[in-house]
C-alpha cells in the first residue's frame, strides 16, 4: 500500500509541475494530504539488499542481518543471518517481523564493509543500498 501512495503522490506532483509550466495564468490549489497513520504490512516479511562496488552490482558479498544493539542509536548488534549477493548483486533475507528495525552490514573485502539500519517503513517499501 505505501508503495501505490508514493506513486500516486510522484504522479499528482509531475501533474502539478506540468500544469505550472504550461500555464502561468492559471493558479494551482494543493490537495491536502490523505490524514491517518501508515501501518506495517503485516504479510510482507521479506527485505531486498543491493550490494554496488563503485555503483556497479556486487556479486558473492556476504550480507550479515541483525537487530540494531539499542534504539536510542541504532548501529549494526550480533547478526542471526548471512547471506551473499547473488549475480546482479542482491539478496533477500526473509521471515522477518513486520515490525522491527533490522541492520545490515555488507562484508565487501580488505575490512572495508557498509552498513544500515532500517525501520520497517523503509524495508518494507524500497530496496537497502549498501556499498561504495
Amino acid at each position: 500500500m505505501p508503495k501505490r501512495v508514493s506513486i500516486l503522490f510522484a504522479g499528482f506532483a509531475l501533474a502539478l509541475a506540468f500544469a505550472a509550466c504550461n500555464n502561468s495564468s492559471s493558479t494551482i490549489t494543493p490537495t491536502p494530504a490523505p490524514s491517518g497513520t501508515i501501518t506495517p504490512n503485516p504479510k510482507d516479511r521479506s527485505a531486498a539488499i543491493e550490494v554496488t562496488i563503485l555503483q556497479s552490482p556486487a556479486p558473492h558479498i556476504p550480507v550479515q542481518i541483525s537487530t540494531p544493539r539499542s534504539s536510542s542509536s541504532p548501529r549494526p548488534g550480533t547478526p542471526f543471518a548471512t547471506q551473499n549477493t547473488g549475480k546482479k548483486g542482491m539478496t533477500i533475507f526473509r521471515k522477518l517481523n513486520p515490525t522491527k528495525t533490522y541492520c545490515w552490514v555488507a562484508q565487501l573485502g580488505s575490512g572495508q564493509t557498509s552498513s544500515t539500519c532500517a525501520s520497517w517503513d523503509v524495508w518494507q517499501t524500497s530496496i537497502i543500498s549498501l556499498g561504495t
